[in-house]
């Protein structure tokens, strides 16, 4: 029996005419870019019930085998592998049918998506002591749509899956000298303050998705660069599922405390913030020229610091409140302070939204420390 052209139909629609392993778009050609239909549907319990047949001997009907359900499209080459002899053993019917599932369960929510609840997205990528993330287009749409249900744009990519903010290749990482931290500034500015601005202008998007993976100084910057005409939503690269999506683990944020010093000279211009949150600074790696300053410090409540701590948009929000709290009471009471020294300890998205929050009119200066080498050494700062 051959497979009915409704069934077809609904195969294709439901793949978004794209292979369900690979991604890549079935009716258009990779040479010509001419109209070609070049996928397959391929059978998951195959079409036979003998041992002949890949995963032929399942007890799935054989009336419901040349069904939509029991078909994938694919491209050529993954069809004839799935069904060789070598790969039965991995290429499984349950495996399959997961993967089909998650596949066009995702097409489901992303063709669902109304661009006017879009989203600007825009990475920033850099090496931390040489090492570098996965942060592909891909990726960062996939955590958008599951965690708000946002249609991603890319407006500031170059070409391909070019990154919007490419640190990756600025000079002096290892050592993180003065030029380096200069260098990732102006390229953070040419993209902030002139592209991102005309983009958001000609498109209307009053929403931007940030992500970053940099030096802590530089993801301040970053956030500090966002300003508030539009709406941010921030992105981290979770330790404990190592995928950027948030989680979805809480109905309410996890609180922070904030342990302030028992006083602050009248004419003191200077103190400390502290932020341990991802780790504990201790007290003794506080460089010595500040040892003698106020200090303010924010921690989690109730819970040790980890890498894991903001594991929710939720918790993500308490800590931006806690900030917010923590500098209007500078603000409120202690307008002789010109200079915040931040030592911090934090994930991604602390760092980014601490940059956010920050009012250069109305708060502090903030000289940003970075860590490297076993001491704390200042790095850059925002006024």
């Amino acid at each position: 029996m051959a497979i009915s052209d409704t069934e077809r139909l609904k195969a294709w629609v439901r793949a978004g005419g794209r292979c369900e392993f690979c991604g890549r778009y079935l009716l258009e050609g990779k040479l010509t870019f001419k109209d070609f239909t070049l996928g397959e549907l391929a059978h998951i319990v195959g079409r036979d019930r003998t041992a002949k047949s890949p995963r032929g001997m399942d007890p799935l009907p054989k009336d419901q085998r040349d069904l939509a359900d029991n078909l994938m499209l694919l491209c050529r080459g993954e069809h004839n592998e799935i069904d060789r002899k070598g790969s039965l053993d991995l290429m499984t019917v349950e495996r399959l049918r997961n993967m089909k599932r998650e596949r066009e369960d995702w097409i489901r929510r992303v063709t669902g998506l109304s661009p006017q609840n879009g989203t600007v997205v825009i990475r920033l990528i850099g090496r931390v002591r040489g090492a570098e993330v996965e942060l592909t287009k891909p990726t960062a749409a996939e955590a958008v749509i599951r965690s708000e249900e946002r249609f991603p744009e890319f407006p500031l990519s170059l070409h391909g899956d070019g990154f919007e903010i490419d640190l990756r290749h600025a000079v002096g990482e290892e050592t993180a000298g003065p030029v380096y931290w200069e260098q990732c500034q102006q390229q953070i500015d040419r993209v902030l303050e002139h592209r991102l601005a005309d983009a958001l202008r000609e498109d209307s998007v009053p929403h931007v998705s940030a992500f970053g993976f940099a030096r802590l100084p530089l993801l301040v910057y970053f956030g500090s660069r966002l300003n508030d005409t539009f709406a941010v939503t921030t992105y981290q690269r979770h330790r404990s599922t190592e995928a950027w999506t948030w989680p979805n683990t809480q109905v309410s944020g996890r609180p922070f405390v904030i342990t302030v010093p028992e006083s602050v000279p009248a004419d003191g211009q200077e103190g400390v913030l502290v932020l341990n949150l991802s780790g504990s600074i201790q007290v003794d790696e506080i460089p010595e020229q500040l040892a003698g300053l106020p200090r303010w410090v924010i921690t989690p409540q109730d819970v040790v610091p980890s890498a894991d701590v903001i594991d929710s948009l939720a918790t993500l929000n308490e800590f931006i409140n806690a900030l917010r709290g923590l500098l209007s009471d500078l603000e409120a009471h202690h307008k002789h302070l010109r200079r915040l020294h931040v030592l911090a300890a934090a994930p991604v998205s602390a760092a980014v939204e601490l940059g956010r929050v920050h009012e250069s009119h109305v708060h502090p200066a903030l000289a940003i420390y970075d860590r490297t080498d076993g001491r704390y050494t200042a790095a850059l700062e925002i006024s």
